[in-house]
């Protein structure tokens, strides 16, 4: 069988160079790149806004493979996904997608969605949408994690419950919901001997010292708070038999977190030596990992939803000591790939909402003030530490098994088959029909996004009619046509008007004697024919008769 997908294309979404390095950027990045090695496809179709956007497209996949059939539609070519069957959208965002796709066929294809952040308002919102938004049963969004999962499953239960009550009906559905991870390239994070070589030579780590890492964003505000950790590191420190280093590796967001993540451990950790490296930069990305013993990443914040980091790490052959939070619960097994530090969640959180939701604080401080109220518990933590410190043969046994663990589930060729066993659910799902809320013969397909020419219907005189009449003004015909189109302004958006030939063709038929609207607009392709009909009506070119 001929295998055909699509996606939704924007160069943000799905790459990560000259721009920051944040989690959905690369996410989709390797998505992308997985879909097209490992998807067994035929022909890959893209959505796109523009030309630009197309070529960008066509570069990118022709950079992975540069055989794969490819193709670029805009949202005027709705039937150009019909034969991929469905489209995969980089985010919780589709309700946009299922309303366009109504103008179309709502059976034509399957949207397919994926959560990163849901703790924004947009991504709140998206998600509260696709209760209200066009989706059917054969539409999916991808949750990368029973935590992410079960925080979707709440907040679609509470707008249910509100649109029930608000509207007194009794079925209120959205898209079918599936859990699949986000992959890596585990073969792309191998250790390299050489790298660690000469990056612990460069940092001045021993062969005997054991060096943690942290990698990504740098930033107590939208990842973790790094003071438990310090405290956790100093206790594991102090009477350790092997000197400690830290390598924070990343990028301080925003710049002002330095002072926090460096002070801080100056201040807390003063019996761990920290360093910094700016991983941003390809090559450090790629060895850094190479130059430590053990991941650490101790996030405390609901901005997170799966974390790939961890899988990384575990993918580069490090043990890992996480939290027991969001995603991490699902990649790290206790006491086998690492150690999961229990946390604790508490205090009150409505004031929190009221406050973000009323305007009265940023993201960044809704999401930090939700991390006062979470908490690992330091000193199990300090006691992980403290046994991968002084256990080498328990840090690579554990790094193997991580290392084969991430291979196993979290490689993109264990992941993309999940996706494909997702879209031939959705795709006999679709066969066996059950469309919900079909759009109704006179009533508008998009109901808050109109045709301006039926809901601004009050606004002039009349509106043309099919019998309307009308006749050649005096003076009128080719060359009056190209004269008045030269003047600037007339010819305002010009790809929605006939072409010169088809208003010709108009004017033509009006000098043999007067014609109908109807007859007139047949001389054009549909919908364009009235509207040049009425462009020249608008400049004297022709003129209604009663």
């Amino acid at each position: 069988m001929r295998r055909v997908a699509a996606l939704h294309y924007h160069p943000d979404g799905y790459g990560t160079a000259g721009k920051p390095i944040i989690g959905r950027r690369v996410a989709g990045e390797e998505f992308l790149r997985a879909l097209v090695r490992h998807g067994g496809l035929q022909a890959l179709r893209a959505l796109v806004q523009d030309r630009a956007q197309a070529e960008a497209f066509r570069a990118h996949v022709a950079a992975i493979d540069p055989v794969l059939e490819t193709s670029a539609h805009t949202y005027e070519d709705p039937a150009g996904f019909d034969d991929a069957g469905m489209i995969f959208v980089p985010g919780a965002a589709m309700s946009t997608y299922a309303w366009w796709r109504r103008r179309h066929r709502q059976d034509a294809f399957s949207l397919c969605g994926v959560t990163h952040t849901t703790a924004t308002d947009r991504a709140m919102d998206a998600i509260g949408d696709l209760l209200v938004a066009p989706l059917q049963p054969w539409d999916a969004l991808v949750c990368t994690s029973r935590a992410a999962l079960g925080m979707v499953r709440r907040l679609l239960d509470e707008q249910g419950a509100y649109l029930r009550d608000r509207f007194g009906t009794g079925r209120i559905e959205g898209p079918l919901l599936a859990e699949i991870p986000l992959g890596v390239d585990t073969a792309s994070f191998a250790p390299l001997p050489e790298a660690r070589q000469r990056w612990r030579e460069r940092l001045g780590i021993g062969a005997e010292d054991v060096a943690a890492i942290v990698v990504g964003r740098l930033s107590q505000v939208t990842k973790f708070t790094p003071a438990p950790m310090y405290l956790a590191l100093e206790r594991a420190a102090q009477g350790a038999s092997r000197r400690m280093h830290l390598i924070l590796a990343g990028y301080f967001e925003p710049e002002q977190a330095r002072g926090v993540f460096l002070d801080g451990a100056a201040a807390l950790c003063p019996s761990v030596t920290v360093h910094h490296v700016d991983a941003t930069e390809p090559s450090a990305r790629r060895e850094i990992w190479s130059a430590a013993d053990l991941f650490t990443l101790p996030v405390d914040n609901v901005q997170e939803t799966f974390g790939l980091a961890p899988v990384e790490a575990m993918a580069a052959g490090l043990p890992v000591v996480v939290t027991d939070w969001d995603g991490f619960r699902d990649t790290v097994e206790e006491g086998v790939h690492g150690f999961r530090i229990p946390t604790l969640m508490g205090g009150p959180g409505a004031d929190l909402a009221l406050r973000y939701a009323a305007g009265m604080d940023a993201y960044s401080n809704y999401v930090l003030g939700a991390s006062l109220g979470v908490a690992m518990d330091i000193p199990r933590a300090a006691e992980a530490y403290r046994t991968l410190v002084e256990d080498a043969d328990r840090r690579r046994a554990m790094g193997a098994a991580a290392a084969a663990h991430a291979r196993a589930r979290y490689d993109w060729a264990a992941v993309i088959p999940r996706y494909l066993d997702l879209f031939d659910q959705l795709a006999e799902l679709r066969r066996g029909g059950g469309e919900r809320t079909p759009p109704q013969p006179g009533r508008e397909p998009v109901p808050l996004r109109p045709d301006p020419m039926r809901i601004f219907a009050d606004y002039p005189t009349t509106a043309i009619a099919r019998e309307m009449r009308f006749a050649l003004a005096p003076g009128a015909g080719l060359d009056a046509l190209r004269a008045r189109a030269r003047v600037p302004g007339v010819v305002g958006r010009g790809s929605l008007l006939p072409t010169e030939r088809q208003l010709v063709a108009m004017l033509t038929r009006l000098a043999e004697g007067p014609a109908t609207a109807a007859e007139l607009a047949a001389l054009a392709p549909p919908g364009r024919g009235a509207r040049g009909l009425v462009w020249l009506l608008k400049y004297d070119l022709v003129r209604r008769i009663d």
